[in-house]
C-alpha cells in the first residue's frame, strides 16, 4: 500500500485530530493563565503563545476573550456542581454538600476560578448570563430543591438557598485562605435551625 494512502487510512494527524489537539491546548493554556494572571491579565496573544497556535485558531472557536473564559470556566464548573443528597436529614445533607463545596473553592485553583467568574460577570453581560446559567443558578437550585423536598414553602426555600450559597461564597471571595469548612458548616446549621423545622 502506498505510504500516502497508509497515512490517510490510519487516521494519523487528521484535521479533526489536529483541531482537537489545538482546542485542548487552548483550554489548558487559558486555565493556566487565569490561575496565574486572573481575568484582567489574560490576553488572546498570551493564550495563543502558550498553546502554540495562531490567534485566528482561537477566534475560529471563540469570537471574544470573555467567550473563551466562559467556556473554560464552565468546563471547570461541571466538576464542582453536585446535587445535595437526600438522606432524610436536611441539616446533614446540606452540611455535607457545603463541606465539599468549601473544600473545592478554597483551593488555589477553586478560589481563582471564583474570582474570575465574579470579575467576568461584572464586566461582560453576555458572559454573565452564561456563567449564571451554567454555575451560579445550578448551585442555588441544588440547595433550593433539597429545601423544597423538605416541605419548605417556595419563597422561604429561595431565601434560605440564597443565604446558604452566599454565606459560603462571599467569605471565600473575601479571604479563601482563612475560611474553614467548620465555619461553612456552622453557617449552614444556623440557617437550617432558623427555619424552625420540627425534628
Amino acid at each position: 500500500m502506498p505510504a500516502d494512502l497508509t497515512r490517510v487510512t490510519s487516521g494519523a494527524d487528521t484535521p479533526r485530530r489536529r483541531s482537537e489537539k489545538s482546542r485542548t491546548a487552548i483550554v489548558t493554556a487559558t486555565r493556566e493563565l487565569l490561575l496565574e494572571r486572573g481575568f484582567d491579565g489574560l490576553t488572546i496573544e498570551a493564550v495563543a503563545a502558550r498553546a502554540g497556535v495562531g490567534k485566528q485558531t482561537i477566534y475560529r472557536w471563540w469570537p471574544t476573550r470573555p467567550a473563551l473564559v466562559a467556556d473554560v470556566m464552565l468546563e471547570d464548573a461541571d466538576k464542582i456542581l453536585t446535587s445535595v443528597e437526600h438522606t432524610g436529614d436536611l441539616a446533614s445533607d446540606l452540611v455535607a454538600w457545603v463541606r465539599k463545596l468549601t473544600a473545592t473553592l478554597t483551593t488555589a485553583r477553586g478560589s481563582a476560578m471564583l474570582r474570575t467568574l465574579t470579575v467576568a460577570c461584572m464586566e461582560h453581560e453576555d458572559t454573565a448570563v452564561r456563567l449564571r446559567a451554567g454555575f451560579s443558578l445550578p448551585l442555588h437550585d441544588s440547595v433550593r430543591t433539597r429545601l423544597l423536598a423538605e416541605g419548605i414553602d417556595a419563597s422561604t426555600a429561595e431565601s434560605a438557598a440564597d443565604a446558604i450559597v452566599g454565606g459560603v461564597v462571599y467569605p471565600i471571595l473575601s479571604d479563601a485562605q482563612s475560611y474553614s469548612r467548620r465555619r461553612a458548616e456552622l453557617t449552614t446549621r444556623l440557617i437550617v435551625d432558623s427555619l424552625g423545622l420540627k425534628r
